[in-house]
């Protein structure tokens, strides 16, 4: 804990398909939107540690001080966490903690059961509600020990069994007792309206967590996958399922807002959407996995958010696929360890990104190769994407990291419209699909062409026509297809990358910048300080490493770098290349979707970048 404020590689998610609970290294929840991952918080203390609420079930300190857990872990193949309290060799309390899931009708429920193992510890419970980020009048009772708060949201209850809880001054509920030997209480939050009486009976509790295990369990018996590192992709998998949005299907990019990519500077964005660029990797992923249901669920979304919303494409979606996100920021929360602004909502939406037109008609592809149909019945859909790439390929845009400075002429852009353009032709040619072919490959090969006049320097792509510098996006070309990984454009490039992008003094030689924003190689992207290490390019290098022939230096890096993830296995956005904490908002979606591709590539079964099959030879640039 630094300044009160937890590492944000300490917070472990909860998950239920709805949304996610951010439990911190003291066993509080630090982070909990109820019902939709970009609902109003109910406490959010992770960004203001006055403001923002408390909710925690754990062991305390004779002082009432919360006590730090000296361990935690997730069970195998599950989403319930164990914490445990203790000394060097004895194990005071244990408490197991989920999100009920699959979900109750009524809405949500946390769920806590703590047990003595050796002697009497003091607990506390603690409800401090402060919903709508702190900004929603609410009425909080306590009656008969259940703590009930009202407000314009859903109705929320907390109980616990072992200690009466009571009004407090503020706007809070709590209580605190000891917990003797052979003892074990329970205690449990529902949200919703429609939900029976709050009851925290340690018997019923513990079955119902019993439940919750099984059906985790059961869940990830069903994961496919037998390649290095395999708890780590197992676990990035169950990470990921737990940041689907079930009702609709969408995955969304992480569960938290405004968790900063440098401390105290003003890179905080709200993630709790769903971005078009993670799309086809994402999918990819699911299906490498054979986690089908998922994955065509997700295909559905992407087809009907899409083309509900219409042309141009937005480059971020709500989880319901609505495209109202106007962003705002919460003036009040002083942010995570002094960082802000608190941003809620995002205005990238808004941006051209020619990237999200290849990364949906990979989609397709993508399907098409594990022989899904499911996206192929919205063709004319598809057939207006690849209409638009053929008409815009030629015009700059705000790239895949949504700079805010001013559009350009991005060379990981283009190889994507490009992604787009070659995709749709084969499409229309091996399933016999209308389209305008001839105008479709004109368009590709004049792209593809002007990637290697224009966005080639001294034998390697680059950020940008106009930009010499490097950026790591270009790790993604041999991933989709767009050149062979060991011809020597790409093999000079990966060089390149890592000698420009490599951080100095770094705590691990596989940790990239994704540009860079300081020496005589940065650039300027319309916001002021730097940021941490982006983790999933590093996945991309070990992709990139062994589509190139470096199998050994790829499985190398790999073994390493999913450690960084630390005992709970969740990545953030980012790392710290000198002190290697996290950055960022967590748990990362699409760092975790990196990883799993990643494992896939080492263990020879990723079908990403295998529609096209090999892409023609790189054309020469043109002279005169």
């Amino acid at each position: 804990m630094r300044g009160g404020f937890p590492d944000i590689g300490a917070l472990a998610p909860l998950g239920d398909g709805l949304s996610a609970a951010l439990v911190g290294p003291d066993a509080a929840v630090e982070f909990f939107c109820p019902l939709r991952f970009d609902a109003p918080a109910l406490v959010f203390p992770v960004l203001d540690r006055r403001r923002g609420g408390r909710l925690r079930f754990g062991a305390v300190a004779p002082s009432g001080a919360a006590l730090p857990v000296t361990r935690r872990w997730y069970q195998p193949g599950s989403a319930v966490m164990v914490l445990e309290w203790g000394g060097a060799s004895t194990v005071l309390a244990r408490m197991r903690m989920a999100m009920t899931w699959p979900p109750p009708q009524h809405g949500q429920e946390i769920l806590w059961v703590l047990e003595s193992v050796n002697g009497s510890v003091d607990v506390e419970a603690v409800l401090e509600p402060r919903p709508g980020f702190g900004t929603t009048a609410f009425d909080l009772t306590v009656s008969d020990g259940l703590a009930t708060l009202a407000s314009e949201a859903e109705p929320v209850q907390f109980a616990v069994s072992g200690l009466q809880l009571e009004d407090r001054d503020g706007g809070s509920a709590g209580g605190q007792a000891v917990l003797h030997a052979g003892e074990r209480w329970a205690g449990r939050l529902m949200i919703g309206a429609g939900a029976g009486p709050c009851t925290a009976e340690p018997e019923e509790v513990a079955a119902a967590l019993e439940a919750i295990d099984e059906a985790w369990r059961q869940w990830s018996q069903n994961l496919v996958y037998e390649g290095p590192a395999r708890e780590a992709v197992l676990r990035s998998a169950i990470t990921l399922k737990q940041l689907i949005y079930a009702p609709s299907g969408a995955v969304t990019a992480a569960a938290t807002t405004s968790l900063p990519e440098q401390i105290g500077g003003e890179r905080n964005w709200d993630y709790r959407y769903t971005w078009l660029r993670d799309a086809s990797f994402t999918l990819n992923a699911l299906y490498q996995l054979q986690c089908y249901p998922e994955a065509n669920a997700y295909a559905r979304w992407l087809c009907t958010a899409t083309a509900g919303a219409g042309l141009p494409l937005r480059v971020l979606y709500r989880v319901d696929g609505a495209t109202e996100i106007p962003e705002s920021s919460l003036t009040e929360v002083t942010g995570y360890r002094g960082s802000t602004p608190v941003r809620v909502g995002n205005d990238a939406e808004a941006q051209l990104q020619l990237d999200s037109y290849g990364e949906l008609v990979d989609c397709l592809s993508i399907c098409e190769v594990f022989g899904d149909d499911v996206m192929r019945t919205e063709w004319p859909h598809f057939r207006q994407l690849v209409d638009f790439a053929a008409e815009h390929w030629q015009e700059p845009d705000s790239g895949i990291w949504e700079v805010r400075n001013h559009p350009r002429h991005f060379v990981h852009s283009k190889a994507l419209a490009w992604t787009a353009l070659d995709r749709g032709c084969q499409l229309v040619e091996t399933y016999g699909l209308d389209g305008d072919l001839p105008r479709w490959r004109e368009a590709a090969d004049k792209c593809r062409q002007e990637i290697f006049d224009s966005g080639v320097t001294d034998g390697h792509f680059t950020r940008a026509y106009d930009d010499p510098s490097m950026d790591a996006s270009l790790l993604m070309l041999p991933i989709i297809g767009f050149i062979n990984g060991d011809h020597p454009i790409m093999t000079k490039t990966i060089e390149t990358v890592r000698a420009q992008l490599t951080p100095q003094p770094t705590v691990h030689p596989g940790l990239l910048y994704r540009y860079r924003l300081d020496g005589p190689d940065s650039v300027e992207d319309g916001l002021v300080g730097t940021e941490g290490a982006f983790t999933i390019a590093s996945f991309w290098l070990i992709e990139a490493l062994a589509l190139a022939g470096n199998t050994r230096e790829a499985n190398e890096l790999f073994e390493t770098l999913v450690a960084l993830a630390g005992d709970l296995g969740s990545f953030a956005e980012e790392i710290d290349p000198t002190t290697g904490t996290q950055l960022g908002n967590t748990p990362q979606a699409f760092t975790h979707i990196g990883l799993i591709n990643a494992g896939m590539r080492l263990a020879g079964t990723s079908a990403k970048g295998q529609a096209p099959a090999s892409p023609a030879p790189a054309p020469a640039p043109r002279t005169g």
